[in-house]
């Protein structure tokens, strides 16, 4: 019986770590299509965009594999709405980091969250996180820091502000997946979760609250037909919803403390389509931060499900 819950726990483990990597590249995927979009679009708008045709795809997935929109068990109301309501401000947040910053500089303010998750996971959820998870999320945040370079970056405290609450509010949001897999299904709580933030990115379109909202800007159809904005957003709802998906399904199938680390490769593929986009090309410091990534990716797998 010991034997097959280790096997089981192995298990779990190496899917949720694999889940991570999938949700790393469909988000970096997803932030480099945002800015893009971000000359035109408010941020509040990119989020509704976003999670709109979140929802569309959704529901697709719903028609060929039904996810029961019913709870398991009762009490897990407050614990998803907590996770709505952070969540969102969390995305509002990051589609204003990507707007006003550099690509990877903006995500390595949003992958600060898996540090945080590894404490909120040991102090507040009582996880098992050992010290080679503490040196993990350490080592993985001084490579973040190394790839921002804020002592070069000219951002403002505002900027460093947003950048650091988006941190943290990310972390207490996907901290809390792990415990709603007693209550939803995965896919149920991501369909929520797009429901509650197309609501909060539709006030874009009714005010002016520079700089989250400017106002209705009207989807553009000029030139080819395949140069429309419509698939541009299309793809940013569809590498969201199986960025969230896969993200939920790792949260679902580890403790968080154990697969938080490995989202710092989504940094990789930022930085990576943040380049093909016209940012700055990775000097030394940048090179190291990426090798202490690597490190920490490493460190985040325990030796029984690297076996």
């Amino acid at each position: 019986m010991l034997v097959c819950a280790l096997g089981s726990d192995r298990v779990n483990v190496k899917l949720g770590l694999f889940y991570m990597a999938l949700s790393a590249l469909n988000l970096g995927i997803m932030s480099a299509l945002i800015k893009v979009m971000s000359g035109y679009y408010s941020p509040l708008e990119n989020v509704f965009y976003r999670s709109t045709f979140m929802l569309v795809f959704l529901l697709l997935f719903y028609y060929f594999k039904p996810f029961s929109f019913k709870a398991h068990k009762r009490g897990g109301g407050w614990l998803l709405l907590g996770r709505m309501m952070i969540g969102a401000v969390g995305m509002v947040l990051f589609c204003y980091n990507i707007s006003t910053m550099p690509l990877g500089t903006a995500t390595a303010f949003n992958q600060s969250a898996p540090l945080y998750a590894i404490i909120i996971a040991a102090f507040i959820f009582k996880e098992p996180v050992g010290l080679r998870l503490f040196l993990a999320g350490f080592l993985g945040l001084l490579g973040v820091i190394c790839i921002a370079n804020p002592n070069t970056s000219g951002l403002t405290q505002a900027q460093v502000l947003c950048g650091v609450l988006n941190g943290l509010l990310v972390a207490i949001a996907y901290t809390s997946l792990y415990r709603l897999k007693e209550y939803y299904d995965g896919a149920f709580v991501v369909f929520i979760f797009s429901v509650c933030m197309s609501a909060l990115g539709f006030l874009g379109f009714l005010i002016h609250l520079p700089p989250l909202s400017s106002g209705y800007h009207p989807m553009r159809f000029e030139g080819a037909w395949w140069h429309w904005d419509v698939w541009v957003l299309a793809g940013i709802g569809l590498s969201g919803a199986c960025g969230q998906y896969f993200l939920t399904k790792a949260y679902m199938n580890a403790p968080a403390g154990l697969i938080s680390p490995m989202n710092y490769t989504r940094l990789v593929w930022s930085v990576i389509f943040g380049i093909m986009l016209g940012d700055h090309w990775l000097g030394a410091l940048e090179g190291v931060g990426m090798g202490l990534i690597a490190l920490s990716g490493i460190l985040t797998t325990p030796p029984k499900a690297r076996s």
